[in-house]
């Protein structure tokens, strides 16, 4: 063949890949999806729900760090068993049939060499069965990247966990699911959830100690083995715009605010559960609720029977986004809890797409937990009823005890409330007979303090809801107003 004809049949050639768009080859080692907890949003508590056994927390270098409890291997009657889930993964669309190998970033100091998942999928919904596993190095002071193929690992796993003649000697811990052949994996279908377990250590469901840490970057899924070791991390060059700085909020006061310093609100909790009793406790002004050996104990929260009797306005959550709870726990009892909802657009069935995990600080003393909404996406219209679950669990006799819950837009402006001491006026003192209009008793009028700029307007005259007192609150023109000024004063010193 002449030297022509050859050079013109490599330019015909370059001419054909020239019109073939280089994204065609890019998309082939793009990942599916990624968790990337680069940046703090990220990695906050409104990321991850049903938060058990551990504490998460945001590290300034970049990452998600995991701390296992030290007494989870007592509360969880000794399975070790640490696990949380990612919010967003409810929300990626993940082809799992198009992408079968994971990719995780991340730094083990521990002993352990395996990292453990659960998953969920519109086929297999998360089950014993959805499990896979991924090597890793022990005694680690750095990141690294390590790759699993996930239906491979998900079968080898089942069977060693949970299949007959698997860890059958440990009773406790992950359901006995069916033995899987090579062909049978559940990673298939539209992924719908995803379960972090992290260290393994041994026995059907983890057997951590206690005080164990993880640190993870990231975490991603490939179509190839080859793009899944060859990703070098999100591309944190460009700053995305949700992560600048955001702009300052010109209402930041609570809102919708229900403060249970009387006895008036017993209407106000329903559909129990593992609750021996709902009181109000006369000397510390709150409601208390008494725990024994529950199985996930719960109290409703019917917030729109108190906007249907005019207490509180209609709580717009494309809004108000963080909900603010002041409570009293037993640390021993446990580190996390839940809050399911049902809203006028999405009413019914509490469900997992419809939950926020949140957790609580190591103490006795009174605490305030915020609890971020923004990244739930069913966290829309108005809001009707929200269950309060205290603790996954609880095995010994103990008590949760709440002094009021309230709304705000941001977080910024609920921790900015809760540094600043989040005080609210106190409740007038009811009168002693339900006269039409009664004489209020003269009061000496309080000193202002530093905290608080200004002195509460006195309480207005209103419709009393049936069955109930009118109560003071936050957020709706009928019944008390704070002073604007005021709260702002309050803000701006603190």
């Amino acid at each position: 063949m002449k030297k022509s004809s050859i050079l013109v049949m490599l330019l015909a050639l370059a001419v054909m890949l020239s019109a073939i768009p280089f994204a065609s080859f890019a998309a082939d080692n793009d990942p599916g999806a990624v968790f990337d907890f680069y940046y703090e949003k990220n990695a906050t508590t409104g990321a991850f729900k049903n938060i058990t056994g551990c504490k998460l927390g945001w590290e300034s270098d970049g990452f998600l760090r995991i701390t296992s409890d030290e007494d989870i291997l007592e509360k969880d009657e000794g399975i070790g068993d640490v696990n949380f889930y990612l919010v967003d993964a409810e929300y990626c669309e993940l082809d799992c049939d198009e992408y079968p190998y994971f990719a995780v970033n991340l730094r083990n100091p521990s002993t352990a060499t395996q990292f453990e998942a659960h998953f969920g999928t519109d086929v297999y919904p998360l089950s014993a069965s959805n499990v896979f596993h991924a090597d890793i190095e022990a005694g680690m002071d750095g990141f690294k990247t390590f790759v699993s193929h996930i239906p491979s690992s998900n079968v080898t796993w089942v069977n060693l966990l949970n299949a007959p003649g698997g860890l059958t000697e440990q009773e406790t811990g992950s359901a006995t699911a069916e033995e899987l052949a090579e062909d049978d994996y559940t990673w298939s279908g539209i992924l719908t959830g995803f379960r972090v377990d992290g260290l393994y250590f041994g026995g059907r469901s983890g057997l951590d100690q206690g005080g164990n840490v993880l640190d993870i970057a990231w975490i991603a899924f490939f179509k190839t083995e080859e793009a899944a070791r060859n990703f070098q991390g999100p591309d944190h060059t460009v700053v995305p715009a949700d992560e600048t700085e955001a702009p300052v909020d010109d209402d930041p006061l609570p809102f919708g605010t229900l403060i249970f310093d009387t006895d008036d609100y017993d209407d106000f909790w329903g559909n129990l559960n593992g609750v021996d009793d709902v009181f109000f406790n006369e000397e510390e002004k709150c409601y208390e609720f008494a725990l024994s050996d529950s199985n996930d104990p719960f109290a409703a929260m019917q917030f729109d029977s108190y906007v249907e009797y005019g207490v509180i306005d209609d709580i717009d959550l494309d809004v108000y986004k963080v909900m603010q709870l002041k409570v009293k726990i037993d640390p021993s009892a446990g580190s996390s809890g839940n809050i399911y909802f049902t809203t006028d657009d999405a009413p019914g069935a509490y469900a997992e797409a419809k939950n926020v995990a949140f957790q609580y600080e190591k103490t006795d003393e009174w605490q305030i937990v915020n609890i971020d909404f923004s990244r739930q996406r069913t966290w829309t219209d108005y809001l009707s009823v929200t269950r309060f679950d205290m603790f996954s669990s609880v095995h010994t006799e103990t008590s949760v005890k709440i002094a009021y819950v309230t709304f705000f837009k941001t977080m910024s402006a609920a921790t900015a409330f809760a540094e600043g001491g989040s005080q609210f006026p106190a409740t007038p003192e009811p009168t002693a007979t339900p006269e039409a209009t009664p004489t209020p008793e003269a009061t000496a009028t309080p000193e202002a303090t530093e905290a608080s700029g200004a002195t509460a307007a006195p309480e207005a005259t209103a419709e009393p809801k049936p069955g109930n007192g009118c109560k003071t609150f936050i957020g709706s023109a009928s019944v008390v107003i704070i002073s604007l000024a005021a709260v702002a004063v309050f803000l701006k010193k603190h």
